[in-house]
């Protein structure tokens, strides 16, 4: 069927729309307008109206949409502008700084000439800075917005610097400030060892003791040959701790044979002669594993070790009585140089005989008890030629003979104190040497067990306080005697020695 379509309003919707006519059967305009408005439709549009309408809603639609092209070019350009205009930086510095602090104190006390340099700290300035940068760009084209961020952190590093000057003197062989009229307590205290005099391989027991060597903080070292170890006991400890050593005899790392020397350096490490493995070797401070630092060897011989001392600018003294000779090594050396004695032994000023205990003063004066020669030799630093300063190279127990010296020290007055083996005895001598000495310890003039007596004193030592103590090898013991100041004091006389360099102690 054929129908006829009239014109619509444009834009609006299709219930909107007026009723289709038929060109077949007519309808009146009566009947439309009944059911139009019976629905609420819009009324009746006349033919000519309705053309009209319709041309105005193209011309509109015409509009809008040139509209909507304006205001996207619009937003074009805009969008152009923000893009080169928008970019903002923002910069936050923040800086911190740690003031350098440096410390330095140096403590002096005169009366026991002991001059302390203590640490000196520096540490380095810390400065931190944070920089942070934000770029913000915002670009707009037809409705679309994108966004970027861009952050940067820099961050100094921090360092930290810390030196430390130490002086170093070594302790257990300078006496602090001993008087010249100072005596000692004749009735020793056991410090080590059993008082009666018998060995023993526990802890608390020695066998055959030989070196000793007291500490600032009076803790005492014991070479303990034939426990093949060395011991520490702490001030009023009966009870040692294995230092060195593990007790069985051996020539490992962690073994000793025959150990006859000990000291500490300044490093508060233990260096030990051992003496039947012909090598000198060091345990660091805590460890009981050895480092050797020199052993026999075509080149560089070593025989049996007597003593060993280090002196104040660390080199190590060994006395060597299979050679007749002492020997010098300087720090990270395994090579000794010969600075007494040396070929066969004799009585000459230039020869040792199985020397034994060896000294080394601050000024770098050289003492050796010089043991088959019935002597005590003086050497001058850089002199193979000696001075006999005590004894005369004829064996006795008068006040101006030994009977096998064996160990030797010297106070800050410059008396030498020697420890007369085979005379169970501890003399003096001042320093006029020709007078001859006076006997301090175990002048009983029999040997013994006793707390007056000694049997065999090996080695002797001061502490910081001017107590002396005494290696009783025979009676496998450690003998502390208290010293004695009279209660109005005595002058003391001016020391051949530098006062100023007997520091004691760097721990």
């Amino acid at each position: 069927m054929s129908t006829g379509t009239q014109a619509v309003a444009p834009g609006l919707p299709q219930f909107y729309q007026p009723i289709e006519q038929s060109t077949t059967h007519a309808v009146s305009p009566r009947t439309v307008r009944q059911v139009n408005t019976s629905i609420g439709r819009i009324p009746e549009i006349p033919g000519n109206s309705l053309k009209t309408l319709n041309q105005r809603f193209l011309v509109g639609k015409v509009a809008v949409v040139a509209l909507i092209f304006a205001l996207a070019v619009a937003g074009v350009f805009y969008g152009v502008l923000v893009l080169r205009s928008s970019t903002t930086t923002t910069t936050v510095e923040t800086t911190t700084t740690t003031t350098t602090a440096t410390t330095t104190t140096t403590t002096t006390t005169s009366t026991t000439s002991t001059t302390t340099d203590t640490t000196t700290s520096t540490t380095s300035t810390t400065t931190t800075t944070t920089r942070t940068t934000t770029t913000t760009s915002v670009t707009t084209a037809t409705s679309t917005t994108s966004t970027s961020t861009t952050s940067t952190t820099s961050t100094s590093t921090t360092s930290t610097t810390t030196q430390t000057t130490i002086t170093f003197a070594p302790v257990g062989i300078y006496a602090l400030n001993i008087p010249t009229c100072a005596t000692w307590n004749d009735t020793g205290l056991t410090m080590a060892g059993n008082s009666n005099g018998t060995l023993g391989s526990d802890l608390g027991s020695l066998s055959a003791p030989v070196s000793i060597f007291v500490d600032n903080n009076n803790n005492l070292f014991v070479a303990d040959r034939d426990n093949a170890r060395v011991l520490k006991f702490v001030p009023n400890a009966t009870i040692g701790i294995i230092v060195a050593g593990n007790g069985t005899i051996g020539n490992g790392s962690n073994q000793l044979s025959s150990p006859k020397g000990v000291a500490i350096d300044q490093y508060g490490d233990i260096i030990v002669a051992d003496s039947s493995n012909y090598r000198i070797q060091k345990f660091v401070n805590g460890s009981t594993i050895g480092i050797t630092l020199a052993e026999n060897s075509t080149i560089n011989p070593l025989g049996q070790m007597r003593d060993l001392h280090i002196d104040v600018n660390n080199n190590i003294y060994v006395t060597d009585s299979d050679n007749n000779q002492v020997g010098k090594f300087i720090p990270f050396s395994s090579i000794g140089v010969v600075v007494a004695g040396g070929g066969p032994a004799g009585p000459g000023l230039n020869q040792l005989s199985s020397p034994f205990g060896n000294f080394i003063d601050p000024n770098g004066t050289l003492y050796i008890a010089d043991q088959l020669n019935f002597r005590v030799m003086k050497y001058d630093p850089g002199s193979l030629n000696g001075t006999i300063v005590a004894g005369n190279g004829t064996t006795g127990s008068t006040a101006y003979l030994l009977a096998q010296p064996i160990a030797v020290i010297v106070d800050n007055n410059g008396y030498i104190y020697v420890a007369d083996y085979s005379n169970g005895r501890i003399m003096k001598w001042t320093t006029n040497y020709a007078a001859g000495g006076v006997c301090i310890i175990g002048c009983t003039g029999t040997t013994g067990v006793a707390a007056t007596q000694l049997r065999g004193p090996r080695d002797l030592k001061f502490d910081r306080y001017g107590n002396i103590y005494i290696t009783d090898q025979a009676n496998h013991r450690i003998q502390k005697f208290m010293i004695q100041i009279p209660p109005l004091g005595c002058s003391s006389e001016s020391s051949t020695l530098n006062h100023s360099s007997l520091v004691h102690g760097f721990f």
